[in-house]
């Protein structure tokens, strides 16, 4: 039902506009006197604009008959205004494929500028969330490498202030080595919208 009060509208659009326009034509005295086809394509943009392709060339098809009734009204009618006519009769259907193309383009237009929007905000909605994670992977991961890295860093002190110099350092300055490699590569997960604080050492 909405469908067909729409189209109604549209169809409606293109006869008043015609009808507005005859009105004018024949209540202005003079109007039109040398130009007989004077304001006719106005109304084919109007319908092309407001209700599109349909409209616009019904209201270019009854623009055609108008110019026949104003030639029949004529008093002289020349082989002139006949060329006249036909001529206004193309150009209204000019008018009806560049106005609907015209807002056709600006439709596309509109429908990219919205997509771009949306495509940048849920950028932007991504970008936060992985900030986010990486925070809290941050957050999860530092504290227990650094008090690893603390640990086994003090039991080197401990056995060098032992004296003791077997194999068993290996391991303990492979894992001081490994937990300050993980640390330098979670620190670069950091957002640069959350710098790192001096308590993260």
């Amino acid at each position: 039902m909405e469908e067909l009060a729409a189209l109604a509208r549209r169809y409606g659009a293109a006869l008043v506009a015609v009808a507005i326009t005859v009105a004018l034509k024949l209540l202005v005295d003079g109007l039109g006197e040398d130009h007989p086809f004077v304001l006719l394509p106005v109304p084919v943009a109007i319908a092309a604009w407001y209700g599109g392709r349909g409209p616009g060339y019904l209201a270019a098809a009854l623009v055609a008959l108008v110019g026949v009734f104003f030639l029949n009204r004529s008093v002289a009618t020349s082989t002139g205004d006949v060329v006249a006519l036909a001529v206004v009769t193309v150009e209204a259907v000019l008018i009806v494929v560049i106005t609907v193309g015209l807002k056709d383009a600006l439709r596309r237009a509109e429908a990219s500028r919205i997509a771009a929007d949306t495509a940048q905000r849920e950028l932007g909605f991504a970008v936060a969330v992985r900030d986010e994670v990486l925070n809290i992977w941050t957050e999860k991961v530092r504290g227990p490498l650094a008090r690893l890295e603390a640990t086994a860093t003090e039991a080197l002190r401990t056995l060098d202030r032992d004296g003791y110099h077997g194999s068993a350092t290996r391991p303990i300055r492979s894992i001081v080595e490994d937990a300050g490699l993980l640390t330098r590569v979670t620190a670069s997960w950091r957002s640069p919208a959350n710098p790192k604080r001096p308590d993260d050492a």
